[in-house]
């Protein structure tokens, strides 16, 4: 037998199709535990407080939430993000007309309820949490905290200095001026000529108010543009001065690099994933470039969305700052996070290093190899890390033995915030360095000696060292590799999740939340046999 396949059914073949809708998807097909799901007791309540935003008495009935919701997190979980792709959706898949019921919502009404609906949105991802806690999924024993950059709807040609931006507006501002000028001008002109019965021209009389609602819509990003420049800069510290520049299509999106080392209007992504099953348990978007400062907000969410407090939480070094510590150990959190900017290897404390510490701190005579393991930083002297803290006298003890006293207290605005920092050192003309065989390993001026400095948390990170420096510890800290990364790694190459459809902040944390709810109720549906017994 030769030549090509024949063709199964000729198009001109009349054929017989399921005599009910519900006999074209199989028994066992995700949308069937989708729809089971979201109409389960759980979510019941969320639905009927959803169905109260509703006008019901007047105009065309709407769609049901339960509906709209399905569409969206179903044609998610199948890389379908877009309105329009959901749209054609309804007409042409058949697992998404059983969801619908044959229901074809239009592109304008699938994206107004993502716009329309941010608080209901919000209830149904704590919704699907407190299905994933019951079933055993959540068990808030660690909670792992990233974030990733996503591009906003904005192009890096958008972006434009202040300078720039107040060139156009003031352009612009005259621009409408006149238009409404000569707007109110032909309107009385008509009215004296046609009294009350003006004649009407599609093509005329639309022209001069559709072009001037566009220029006021431009207008009002030129503003709001500007006013995110003079936000940031009042924001920023001394430390880290605001670029004068925003984006003119998303203002409250903002420049900043990637892993790749673009800049380009982002948003920056936050989420904690739990990490008995990978749910996440925790999301937000914010505009600041830096991970710093937003490691326990995420952990009071994790609470306030779970009702469970973690009992330990991991992160990367942007995170580790002296405020956020102290806030988790005010929470009763255990912190796992490395130096701020360390790396992993930084972690990995070899045992002639661990061994020539524990001399030191004990006093012990050193020889050769101790003071070669003891750890160096950047300029090959010793870091803080080799000398002891004695918290009685407030002093600090040198790896050779000498005592470091308190020379002065200031006041310095760091990244984080205020620092009441510490200089200990030797008085002025006594510092033993010159005579220390081991002076060139320590300080670079003699004659002044070494100096160590000190603000209001260094007693907070010295207890997460302490915790960083065991192997449990640091076992801990490497689960962020099983839990949130690929979390991050899921939403942007399985869900295709790499830019964000909407703009504005507010659209943009719906989108995001919605994207985050998408993620758990894959795990819900992959771990079917213990969620269903929940519902």
């Amino acid at each position: 037998m030769s030549g090509f396949r024949r063709v199964e059914t000729p198009r001109e073949q009349m054929v017989l199709w399921a005599t009910r809708l519900d006999e074209a998807v199989p028994a066992d097909h995700p949308v069937r535990m989708l729809e089971e799901l979201l109409r389960a007791e759980a979510f019941a309540n969320t639905f009927q407080e959803w169905e109260g935003e509703y006008q019901l008495d007047e105009g065309q009935p709407p769609y049901h939430p339960r509906d709209l919701a399905g569409l969206y997190l179903y044609g998610m979980l199948n890389r379908i993000r877009s309105s329009r792709q959901l749209e054609a959706a309804c007409w042409n898949r058949l697992d998404v007309i059983w969801l619908l019921q044959g229901q074809h919502p239009d592109h304008s009404t699938i994206a107004a309820f993502v716009t329309d609906h941010g608080k209901p949105l919000k209830a149904l991802f704590r919704n699907v949490l407190a299905v994933g806690i019951r079933a055993g999924l959540i068990k808030a024993e660690l909670v792992a905290v990233d974030g990733t950059k996503i591009e906003a709807d904005a192009g890096r040609d958008s972006v434009r200095q202040d300078e720039k931006i107040r060139s156009w507006l003031g352009h612009l501002d005259e621009r409408i001026a006149a238009m409404e000028a000569e707007w109110a001008q032909n309107e009385q002109k008509e009215t004296a000529l046609w009294g009350d019965s003006v004649p009407w021209s599609p093509s005329e009389g639309r022209s001069l108010p559709q072009r001037l609602a566009a220029m006021k819509r431009q207008q009002e990003r030129l503003r709001k543009a500007l006013q995110e420049v003079e936000r940031r800069a009042a924001e920023a510290s001394a430390s880290r001065e605001a670029k004068a520049i925003a984006s003119t299509t998303d203002p409250d999106s903002r420049c900043m690099k990637d892993k790749e080392g673009r800049s380009k209007p982002n948003y920056n992504a936050q989420l904690a994933v739990d990490a008995s099953a990978g749910m996440i348990v925790a999301e937000n978007v914010n505009d600041q470039p830096s991970d710093s400062g937003q490691l326990s907000p995420m952990i009071e969410q994790v609470e306030l969305n779970c009702g469970i407090k973690p009992a330990a939480a991991c992160a990367d070094s942007q995170y580790n700052t002296g405020p956020e510590l102290a806030a988790l150990e005010t929470q009763e959190v255990t912190a796992y996070l490395p130096d701020a900017g360390a790396s992993e290897k930084d972690l990995e404390q070899s045992t002639e290093r661990q061994a020539a510490l524990e001399a030191v701190r004990e006093g012990r005579p050193a020889g050769a190899e101790t003071w070669a393991a003891l750890p160096r930083g950047r300029d090959d002297r010793f870091t803080r890390d080799a000398f002891v803290y004695d918290a009685a006298g407030d002093t600090y003890r040198c790896p050779p033995g000498f005592v470091l006293t308190l020379q002065t207290t200031n006041t310095t605005q760091r990244g984080w915030g205020q620092a009441i920092r510490k200089r200990y050192g030797f008085d002025r003309g006594a510092a033993p360095c010159a005579q220390c065989a081991q002076a060139a390993l320590c300080c670079s001026n003699l004659a002044q000696g070494r100096r160590i400095d000190r603000d209001q948390y260094e007693e907070n990170r010295e207890r997460l060292r302490a915790r960083m420096k065991g192997e449990a510890g640091q076992a801990i800290y490497k689960r962020r590799k099983e839990t949130v990364e690929p979390r991050i790694g899921l939403i942007k190459a399985g869900l295709g999740v790499r830019r964000f459809l909407r703009r504005g902040l507010d659209n943009v944390r719906r989108e995001w939340t919605l994207v985050c709810t998408t993620v758990n109720l894959g795990i819900l549906l992959r771990h079917w046999h213990a969620v269903r017994p929940a519902l």
